[in-house]
């Protein structure tokens, strides 16, 4: 399937794949993790991941209990597993149930930023702590273990989803397909490790000021490639990304214009250097080798982060100017360090993901998560246990879990609060631009 990308003001996914693969933690919360223990992997063809028999008849993920009946009524937080965005969710529903034969569950959907998506299923009742568009850090609370929908016992069902509907096991194992998905997988009958990942913040190469223009590259000298995600929108950026700070003393609309690129480069506008998907506050994010331009309104005094991040692997030159409410732009070509010779990756599929129930005394099984009858793209379509009773419709919410509608964006992103570029600054872009490319013809003519 091919990425769609667009202005992240209105920008909807379709079906985004990346060479990027997300890892993910375990989805219990660091306070509660001691008392979590797995008690259903993925249904493998008749066995586990690791060849055992902890797994029960067309089981689809990993499940996991934290306590029992008392462990429920203390609390066991759930945890996103990776930073995404919400696709769906659910509350409201009973949450003590043991006859596997409740009805509806509660429930979060993430999507991230490799396509795929993470289910977490049998929730507390009226605990769910997202909604759906919301933007979330990996570790973020989405809810408190339950027994809500066909369950026999409080646990939490954590589900993978690849971008094409099909459940895939988290578990790297004799009896699996690699890789493993988790950051740390751990042992079997252990949990995986609690750990989100960390990449370090962005780190600015230099300054840029109101009027200037800065000639350089996406892979320059004190570039570097372990941020992906920046918040606007689940999509990847698995190329090598700069980042410039920004800041101007006096309160003013600000416009940002990436040109000159070679390849597919995307700007992003952040409130800090974290560059951990929190801190978006506009982005541009156009497709191929086209001009990427932005407009804010910068606080006084204020420091911003500018990324130019490249899509699949891209990489090359580009230049980026700032024009300030005020007057037309007076370009100060500061050389930087030149694009290196590195081509542009090609684009990679990403990987696969997996569910469970149970109690402290005895194994529990949840049934909501499959059919016995044909397979719905993107919902939970397997064949349940004899006998066993599905009674979870499809999630809520436009084209949910299907992962081929996904809106993207909102007030996380911060992309609903960028404003639009003033009279003032169209003119003065257009006299930018119209200026670039005379001055490129002038050189394709020397």
């Amino acid at each position: 399937m091919v990425p769609v990308k667009a202005r992240c003001i209105v920008l909807w996914v379709l079906g985004v794949t990346s060479a990027y693969a997300q890892a993910y933690r375990f989805p219990g919360s660091d306070e509660h993790y001691g008392y979590f223990y797995p008690t259903a992997y993925m249904d493998e063809g008749g066995q586990d991941w690791a060849c055992g028999g902890t797994f029960y008849t067309g089981h689809t993920g990993s499940d996991y209990g934290a306590g029992s009946w008392t462990g429920m009524d203390d609390g066991r937080r759930v945890v996103a597993a990776a930073e995404g965005v919400v696709v769906s969710t659910h509350d409201g529903e009973f949450d003590r149930c043991t006859t596997a034969n409740c009805g509806t569950a509660n429930y979060v959907i993430l999507e991230h930023g490799d396509g795929r998506q993470t289910w977490y299923w049998h929730l507390k009742q009226w605990s769910v702590a997202v909604s759906p568009g919301q933007w979330v850090g990996c570790g973020a609370t989405l809810g408190y273990m339950g027994s809500s929908g066909n369950s026999t016992g409080p646990h939490v069902h954590f589900e993978v989803r690849e971008p094409w509907g099909s459940a895939g096991d988290p578990f790297d194992g004799p009896c699996s397909a690699p890789p493993t998905y988790w950051i740390d997988q751990g042992g079997y009958g252990g949990l995986p490790g609690n750990s989100c990942p960390s990449n370090g913040p962005c780190n600015p190469v230099t300054t840029l000021q109101c009027g200037q223009t800065l000639t350089s590259a996406n892979n320059a000298a004190g570039a570097t490639s372990g941020h992906s995600v920046y918040g606007c929108g689940t999509s990847t950026w698995t190329g090598s990304e700069l980042a410039i700070a920004f800041s101007t003393p006096v309160a003013e609309n600000v416009t940002l214009a990436v040109t000159g690129v070679g390849a597919d480069l995307d700007l992003f506008v952040l409130n800090s250097p974290a560059c951990d998907g929190s801190g978006a506050i506009t982005c541009s994010t156009n497709p191929d080798m086209n001009e990427e331009w932005v407009s804010f309104n910068a606080d006084p005094g204020a420091t911003y982060t500018i990324v130019v991040d490249g899509w699949e692997g891209a990489v090359s030159g580009f230049s980026l100017s700032a024009i300030c409410a005020g007057a037309p732009p007076t370009p100060a070509d500061t050389p930087a360090d030149t694009p290196a010779d590195t081509p542009a990756a090609p684009p990679q599929p990403p990987g696969p993901p997996a569910d469970s129930a149970s109690t402290a005394e005895t194994p529990t099984v949840d049934t909501d998560v499959g059919t016995a009858g044909p397979v719905t793209p993107g919902l939970p379509g397997v064949p349940t246990q004899p006998g066993a009773h599905d009674a979870d419709p499809a999630p809520n919410g436009p084209d949910a879990g299907s992962g081929n509608l996904l809106p993207v964006g909102g007030a996380a992103c911060g992309c609903d609060a960028a404003h639009p570029a003033s009279v003032t600054h169209l003119v003065a872009l257009g006299w930018w631009a119209a200026r670039s490319r005379r001055r490129q013809q002038h050189r394709r003519r020397g």
